[in-house]
């Protein structure tokens, strides 16, 4: 195994993997993996602003990429919040920060339901491991305490008026009161497909770099990366996923390299890719609004 500190080697293997006909194949899959992965959340976000603001899907996908940017660059991607707002009509944009934490919320949904089963399937097939125990009590606290803020939505918003330090924020999150259950249940569909398309990117990866397991035990792992890269707290998205990643399929005797590869591709691909066409997006945002 090769470490992933020597850059250069590192820059060799994944040159040397995509250098073919077969890598650029798979290139072309992960890339429009990628565009249809942020289509659909162009199109979850554009659906939870209407109550607000009318967006067209351009100008939808154009604030999700250049939210992209902003959250890569500031810790538990609060610049996504600020990078998507900047795109309404000022009188809109503070209003509209629940929109964008209701999507991230839904997901983080998803990745809780299908990351529970994934644990247990590692405490109970692999091998017992407290530290995936604790991992999958957080998800079920998370989901009870979404369910929980969910259902008491209207009477929390209430006592944040009654709280000084609370109250003057307290409109920023006005929008969640007008959201319906039906809503919350498509903004869910819509989490989930974004999931099963990145899902399919990862796997679709991870056979690229010759990881010989039944289909089931991918997937499975898979979802287990995802499931512990949501949960743990981080400051940079790179490292987290991928330790998540070499965890599970080391208890295979699945070479490192080969995890890491794929990981570090699917990273590239969905965040630093995107950013870096985020930054052009920001040359749309109208800065001498208010």
């Amino acid at each position: 195994m090769f470490l992933l500190v020597d850059k250069k080697m590192w820059w060799d293997f994944l040159l040397q993997s995509y250098a073919n006909q077969k890598g650029l194949v798979i290139i072309s899959i992960m890339i429009a993996g990628m565009v249809a992965n942020l289509s659909v959340e162009a199109w979850k976000w554009q659906y939870l602003v209407r109550t607000k603001s009318v967006l067209s899907f351009k100008v939808a996908l154009t604030a999700v990429f250049s939210g992209i940017t902003a959250g890569l660059i500031t810790p538990h991607g609060i610049g996504d919040y600020v990078g998507r707002i900047l795109f309404l009509d000022p009188e809109n944009r503070l209003e509209n920060i629940a929109s964008v934490l209701f999507s991230r919320v839904a997901q983080l949904c998803i990745t809780c339901i299908t990351g529970i089963a994934a644990t247990l399937y590692f405490c109970f097939v692999i091998q017992m491991d407290q530290r995936v125990l604790v991992a999958f009590v957080l998800a079920i606290v998370t989901l009870l305490a979404i369910f929980l803020l969910w259902q008491f939505r209207a009477y929390l918003l209430d006592k944040m008026k009654r709280i000084p330090v609370l109250k003057n924020i307290e409109n920023w999150f006005e929008l969640l009161r007008v959201y319906s259950n039906q809503l919350f249940l498509t903004t869910l569909a819509l989490s989930a497909l974004r999931y099963c398309i990145f899902l399919a990117q990862f796997v679709i990866l991870l056979l690229f770099f010759d990881v010989q397991l039944p289909i089931e035990i991918i997937i499975i792992g898979v979802v287990f990366t995802f499931f512990v890269k949501s949960i743990v707290p981080t400051f940079f998205d790179l490292g987290v996923r991928e330790l998540a990643a070499v965890f599970f399929f080391s208890a295979y005797h699945i070479a490192d390299e080969k995890v890491l590869a794929a990981s570090i591709s699917l990273w590239f691909i969905n965040l630093v890719l995107p950013s870096i066409i985020g930054l052009f997006c920001m040359f749309h945002i109208d800065y001498t609004k208010k």
